[in-house]
């Protein structure tokens, strides 16, 4: 290659990009003007180049580019799947083009293999440590616990797999749905803040902000069952029986204080069992800033009356309580 063509070829790929300067743009079409196979050289690139929307690097190596392209095709024709590959033309076809054209047709090789879909899959996990994670979309997990989450290099279709406990906030795009995947559920949102735990054979997801799916599927990904929530909801799946159902925040609560049918208090502060009892039988209990941080261990059943409770704690320290409606005083 002359040094006087590669000055043009430069000038030419600037041109056909839009880039060249207006002093540039005047020198090629002078060159242009000079002969005829100069013309001729110009409509040859020109037609290689409308073949592709590549861009070439104005100090590609031609020689080199078609060694490593023959050396790709050499391993690729190695492979268990060469004959998906085998591409004999373009080493023929290579030699046989100008050089600018085997340019751009390098260009073109290099372009269609680096496109193909990245399926590399990339995998964290928090190792019992609580820290934050950012996806490629700028959507954040905080991790709980030991939680592992997995996704393809690739993230346009913006799927994850995840197994453990952590807070999801998800970057907005209505037109890439959120969606991940734990087992038999599908948790697909738009752009939310929500917890999601799959660590036992429970799964729910309490949602904080926005609007959440929960999809249970069977093992070809088809849906069986579908709940959507709101904010202050939790969404369960019980992996045992397959039932998908949701729970207001009241509901949730309860659920949590409560064992089965017991309701059961392991060296805890009086002032939290008043919570509890307040939120559960819808009373007042009057409690003592001085009594608050008193400690019991207790047990009662579904039998036992709120009255019975508070009889027994007021046994245990002592206390005097007295009722007026449904507010309950500790003296």
């Amino acid at each position: 290659m002359s040094t006087i063509n590669s000055k043009y070829d430069t000038l030419i790929m600037d041109y056909l990009d839009g880039i060249c300067s207006a002093e540039e743009a005047q020198d090629l079409l002078s060159w242009l003007a000079e002969s005829e196979s100069n013309r001729a050289h110009f409509e040859e690139f020109k037609q290689v180049w409308s073949l592709t929307d590549f861009n070439i690097p104005s100090d590609i190596d031609t020689e080199a580019a078609l060694a490593n392209v023959n050396g790709i095709i050499d391993e690729i024709e190695g492979q268990e799947t060469a004959q998906v590959f085998e591409m004999p033309w373009l080493r023929r076809n290579l030699k046989a083009v100008s050089s600018v054209a085997a340019a751009v047709v390098v260009a073109v090789v290099l372009g269609f293999m680096f496109l193909k879909p990245n399926t590399d899959t990339i995998t964290f996990a928090s190792n019992g440590n609580d820290q934050t994670y950012t996806l490629p979309d700028g959507s954040t997990i905080e991790f709980e616990g030991e939680s592992t989450v997995s996704y393809l290099a690739n993230f346009k279709e913006r799927n994850v797999n995840f197994k453990g406990k952590a807070q999801f906030d998800i970057a907005k795009d209505e037109s890439h749905p959120f969606t991940i995947h734990c087992g038999d559920i599908n948790v697909m949102v738009l752009g939310t803040n929500f917890l999601l735990d799959s660590e036992e054979e429970t799964c729910f997801v309490d949602l904080f902000s926005g609007k959440v799916k929960m999809v249970n599927v069977d093992q070809k990904g088809n849906e069986l069952e579908c709940i959507e929530l709101m904010p202050g909801e939790r969404g369960i799946f019980n992996s045992n029986d397959g039932n998908l159902k949701t729970m207001t925040y009241n509901e949730v609560k309860k659920d949590e204080l409560t064992n089965g049918h017991f309701l059961d208090f392991n060296d805890v502060k009086l002032s939290t069992i008043v919570e509890a009892l307040e939120f559960l039988y819808e009373i007042k209990i009057e409690l003592p800033e001085k009594y608050a941080d008193g400690k019991l261990t207790a047990r009662f059943t579904d039998q036992d009356s709120v009255d019975d409770m508070l009889e027994t704690i007021a046994t245990v320290f002592g206390f005097e309580i007295t009722k007026n409606g449904n507010t309950y005083t500790i003296h």
